[in-house]
């Protein structure tokens, strides 16, 4: 088979031997992929500048027919880097969380070009510093909703009506309450919080961007998100241990009771 092309952003790279690396990338032909990129690691390598983490690059690779051998690149041909994301802290712990989640997630829709273009999306906004903890939520947020297993946003997950007054979002059913459902004990929770969570359900990240939501209901639902992916799916987030830390993500004591 030829060597085809691709265009990808590149989310690891690691050292194979003295000259060579594995690439991961996610790609908008092909979503997440691996490739043996044999002598990257020569001072005279032409490829070189195209296999660096958050690289966006044009990449000529042989593919793989099977899942158990590795593709192999031929050449790489940079074409935007995103690296201005590392100057900014807290920036550079947004993206490396996405990259961590984009290296884990294995169950996810066919929506391959639709995710890489969010991705490079993303990406820019961040690099800008525009909207970047919308932007890094959004994205990761959005991942869980491309996957075979997402938050119930769009109706009542009780009595299945979309056109009923949705009042909850209940944490063990994963998804939305309506007022009719409640049961004994439970709450109503904040409208505005409501709304942010039916928003995700029926628009998209660049709607979403270009809203404005209550800074307290963007941290409660950037702690489901979280919890989802290290008590649901079992991921493994290192650099979120950082954003656990700052005053500025997390629910204020006398604010928790809202969202329970």
């Amino acid at each position: 088979m030829g060597a085809i092309k691709i265009n990808a952003i590149v989310i690891s790279n690691v050292d194979y031997d003295d000259y060579a690396k594995i690439i991961t990338v996610f790609s908008k032909e092909y979503g997440k992929l691996s490739f043996f990129a044999p002598g990257v690691n020569k001072s005279t390598s032409k490829n070189k500048y195209s296999i660096q983490t958050l690289s966006l690059s044009e990449f000529e690779i042989f593919k793989s027919k099977s899942e158990d051998k590795i593709s192999k690149l031929k050449t790489g041909i940079l074409k935007k880097e995103y690296f201005q994301i590392s100057k900014n802290y807290r920036n550079y712990i947004y993206v490396s969380i996405m990259i961590k989640i984009l290296e884990q997630i294995e169950q996810i829709s066919n929506k391959k070009y639709k995710i890489f273009k969010m991705f490079c999306y993303v990406l820019e906004n961040i690099e800008k510093n525009i909207f970047s903890f919308q932007s890094y939520l959004f994205f990761i947020t959005y991942l869980i909703q491309e996957s075979i297993q997402p938050l119930r946003l769009t109706k009542c997950v009780r009595c299945k009506k979309s056109n009923s007054r949705i009042v909850r979002y209940e944490h063990v059913e994963k998804g939305l309450i309506c007022k009719k459902c409640l049961w004994p004990g439970e709450k109503i929770h904040l409208e505005s919080f409501v709304k942010l969570l039916q928003d995700i359900g029926k628009k998209n990240i660049y709607s979403l961007l270009d809203q404005k939501y209550n800074s307290l209901d963007l941290v409660v639902l950037h702690n489901i998100i979280i919890d989802y992916y290290e008590r649901e799916l079992g991921f493994y987030l290192g650099p979120i241990f950082f954003l656990r830390n700052e005053v500025t993500l997390n629910v204020p004591i006398n604010k928790i009771d809202l969202y329970k």
